[in-house]
């Protein structure tokens, strides 16, 4: 696998972590490579498959010229450039040349969901070429049910990007807010990937009234500290675009946490009303969502009761598995012990 796992602090990151953690566990150790490495790699005659990172896509035919006849490339596709600028499967025209000449040199591809597997067949890719290998989720600590509390206690669990939404959730808020609503937002994600979007954000926070008193951005946090928040919290908001999974959502989920979510990509496969779950149309709606929800206190224990009783938890080991039965097609013979 390509590239090293100290990537920025995405879901995809800690995807790739945890996969080959879990493979290593299985007895399928996977070897991570740096780019220098991974270009010698691939021009040896032994055989072999590359998993390369979709953060990488634009050097992928890079590896393609180097490869000998017995390397094979796969993408492990966390995501689309064009599906999250677009929000939803673009035109193949409108493909960047990097994703097209990508789509063309893979041999095979590891997506996150059923949804993007949907999506990349949808621009040419041969389902056969597609393993689905759907993220386990990792409890540092055992999930509890949400303690009641005087205030509607929400939590955002995303880098601050503008695809992750929150500006206009912020702005939403802002205009619907009553100073007697009882409501705190923490924020918990990374300011440091789009830092002039980040600095909107924090001025919005700071400019309303309604907000400043309210709402907390906690920056990017270690793992372990983002389930204590989810646990923390009453119910999980998303405002995404788009998700290709929606790890952060599978995360409110095993703790047994009801999620508003902005509609898009995979998100539908996290929330559903049987489970405590809202989907809503935009950005707007959510802030509207939320703050009704804020002033309906029983409302909100049906769906704390719902969401606890249909609480999820998927195992890495089931991802490395998925994995594994995938790749025999594609990956090489293994040499005699």
């Amino acid at each position: 696998m390509v590239p090293a796992l100290d990537g920025p602090t995405t879901g995809g990151t800690r995807y790739n972590r945890c996969l080959v953690h879990a493979l290593g566990q299985l007895g399928e150790p996977c070897e991570v490579l740096s780019w220098a490495r991974a270009c010698e790699a691939i021009a040896e005659p032994t055989p072999r498959l590359l998993w390369v990172d979709s953060l990488w896509l634009e050097r992928l035919p890079e590896l393609a010229t180097l490869a000998s006849p017995a390397g094979t490339i796969g993408l492990l596709a966390h995501y689309l450039p064009a599906l999250v600028a677009h929000g939803e499967r673009p035109p193949r025209s409108s493909l960047s040349s990097a994703e097209r000449s990508a789509l063309r040199l893979a041999r095979a591809f590891v997506v996150p969901s059923e949804y993007l597997a949907s999506e990349l067949c949808g621009l040419g890719v041969e389902r056969e070429r597609v393993i689905v290998a759907t993220p386990g989720v990792e409890l540092p600590c055992p999930s509890r049910p949400a303690k009641r509390s005087h205030a509607l206690q929400a939590v955002i669990v995303a880098n601050v990007t503008e695809g992750k939404g929150i500006l206009p959730l912020l702005e939403g808020l802002a205009e619907r807010l009553r100073p007697e609503d009882r409501l705190a937002l923490r924020i918990v994600g990374d300011l440091a990937l789009e830092p002039a979007y980040a600095r909107a954000c924090v001025a919005a926070v700071e400019r309303h009234a309604g907000l400043c008193e309210r709402v907390r951005l906690d920056g990017s946090l270690p793992h372990a500290a983002c389930i204590e928040a989810l646990l923390d919290a009453d119910v999980m908001l998303s405002a995404s675009r788009m998700e290709s999974y929606g790890m952060a959502l599978a995360e409110a989920r095993a703790c047994g946490r009801p999620i508003l979510a902005r509609t898009g990509g995979n998100v539908a496969y996290h929330v559903d009303p049987a489970w405590g779950g809202e989907l809503v149309a935009d950005a707007s709606a959510l802030a509207q969502a939320c703050v009704a929800l804020a002033r309906a206190p029983e409302v909100l224990a049906e769906r704390q009761r719902r969401a606890w009783a249909h609480r999820r938890v998927r195992s890495w080991t089931d991802t490395a598995e998925c994995l594994v039965s995938g790749a025999r097609h594609w990956a090489p013979p293994r040499p005699p012990q």
